[in-house]
């Protein structure tokens, strides 16, 4: 079996990677692109992500937690994967020929909203070459590595080589569109040299229709929330608030994503520990991999909350600063998403209570359905609203998740939530910190040199009052950093 550590070390590695590369790309291009062409690329980008799901039909989770589940044997590996593979070009055909036919629903005759409609389709059809939770499922995480960072180059040479007007959407959005299909493509071929397409009679796929739509219905019911929330903003013809809303959430996502990864990495050996029966070493790896998680989470989503405004401004310059509240909002947002992850994903979806999270998703988004309605025939169209709704909902399902796992005696909550409020409670520090730097050096939200010091200075002042509240505790998950950090200082002053 393989590492933990290696396959975390190794997802990290690609999380750094899809975070430092779109950061460069996106600043790029939110300056050269013109604003309301870029609205066009973001509302056709939220018509498109309601379509994903259907095309993958919920083969993503599922297929991770059953090749995990058998990985160790390869004929009934050769013959989930084939059956997965197979009802997967069924459902993205036919899911693209409802996407070319749709256009009308959500977009006036623009011509140029109209071809970037058309070019993203090509996003569509790669899904029948999605097969990246076969690799997941099997750790092979040092292949998913090299690979994304083939496709980050490609992409980032190929934006800065073709991308020079603010009129260029169209090839903008063909080599997004082209490196999805090509990113898939190199998967698909990667994993065929270590599995067979097999036969499989037709009536094998009527078992798989109930789990899957299990899986579709969960996996559309997360849509019900920030996907929501933009559809809305497009259907109010407010491109610009799409972009907002978009950047804002890319940003968070971004940053906030390498930590995510370390822990994502964890699910397919918390599924194998369920699968043996070792509780012990589940409940382990789930107390252990959620401390890390709010440990570096925490003080990352309230460093970006104080400085929403200067993120965005420094993304994508003065034209989107619009969106700064959006920002913090989105920073702040993401520590309660934390805690979803953990308790919906690693706790009662592992468990095998897909349905029951499913209902409670479902619920919950129908809740955010009601507050939007009202919000859009009310005539309010600021995104923040928008974004509160569906933290409110959010929240709801978050209690939700903690009153069924505590029913069900899943595993004990104490340990999660004893450290989230701790981590919590001392990265509240970095908000005096924020108005005291800006209160001794006041400086205006345009890009100069008092702004980047300012920013710094919150920055290196937050980072040294988290880790001295942590001495103070004595945080044990502290002194194992540091241990390390300790071990490869050594080793490097042996080179």
């Amino acid at each position: 079996m393989k590492s933990i550590k290696l396959n975390a070390l190794a997802y990290i590695g690609i999380r750094i990677l899809n975070t430092i590369f779109p950061l460069l790309t996106g600043t790029y291009v939110a300056r050269v692109l013109d604003r309301n062409y870029y609205g066009y690329f973001n509302s056709v980008d939220t018509i498109l992500s309601f379509f994903l799901p259907f095309a993958t039909y919920g083969v993503y989770s599922y297929g991770l937690r059953a090749i995990s589940n058998v990985k160790d044997d390869k004929q009934r590996v050769n013959k989930v994967f084939s059956q997965l593979f197979y009802l997967c070009i069924g459902c993205t055909v036919l899911t693209t020929l409802v996407y070319f036919v749709a256009y009308p629903l959500f977009f006036e005759n623009n011509p140029i909203l109209k071809k970037v409609y058309l070019v993203m389709s090509i996003q569509l059809i790669a899904q029948i070459f999605s097969i990246e939770w076969i690799n997941e499922a099997l750790e092979n995480y040092d292949f998913l590595f090299y690979k994304t960072a083939f496709i980050r180059v490609l992409m980032l040479g190929s934006i800065f080589i073709f991308i020079k007007n603010e009129e260029d959407i169209i090839p903008y959005t063909l080599i997004m569109s082209l490196a999805t299909l090509i990113n898939y493509m190199i998967s698909y071929f990667w994993i065929k040299r270590e599995i067979k397409l097999v036969k499989v009679n037709i009536k094998e796929f009527k078992p798989l229709f109930m789990p899957l739509t299990a899986m579709l219905i969960f996996s559309s019911a997360n849509m019900l929330f920030t996907f929501l929330d933009r559809l809305f903003l497009v259907k109010s013809g407010e491109e610009l608030y799409v972009t907002y809303y978009t950047m804002a959430q890319r940003i968070v996502g971004v940053i906030t994503g390498v930590v995510t990864g370390a822990v994502s990495v964890s699910l397919p050996r918390l599924n194998y520990y369920l699968g043996i029966g070792d509780k012990e070493a589940y409940t382990s790896l789930v107390n252990r991999g959620s401390r890390i998680f709010m440990f570096l989470i925490i003080p990352i989503s309230l460093g970006l909350t104080v400085l929403g405004t200067e993120t965005i401004l420094l993304y994508g310059s003065e034209k989107y600063i619009g969106g700064g509240i959006l920002t913090s909002l989105f920073a702040f947002r993401f520590i309660f998403l934390a805690l979803d992850i953990i308790l919906g994903s690693q706790i009662i979806f592992a468990n095998g209570y897909e349905k029951k999270l499913t209902l409670f998703t479902v619920l919950s988004g129908f809740l955010n359905i009601i507050l939007n309605t009202i919000l859009y025939f009310n005539k309010f169209t600021s995104p923040e609203y928008y974004l509160l709704t569906t933290m409110i909902s959010e929240t709801i399902l978050l209690i939700t998740y903690v009153i069924f796992i505590r029913k069900k005696q899943l595993i004990s909550l104490k340990y999660v939530f004893s450290y989230t409020l701790k981590y919590f409670v001392i990265s509240l520090t970095f908000i005096p910190i924020y108005f005291i730097v800006n209160y001794i050096h006041p400086t205006e939200m345009k890009i100069s040199l008092d702004l980047i010091i300012n920013i710094s200075s919150v920055i290196f002042l937050s980072v040294i009052s988290y880790c001295i509240f942590l001495i103070v505790t004595k945080d044990e998950l502290f002194y194992e950093f540091l241990g390390y950090f300790k071990k490869i200082k050594n080793k490097i002053s042996r080179i």
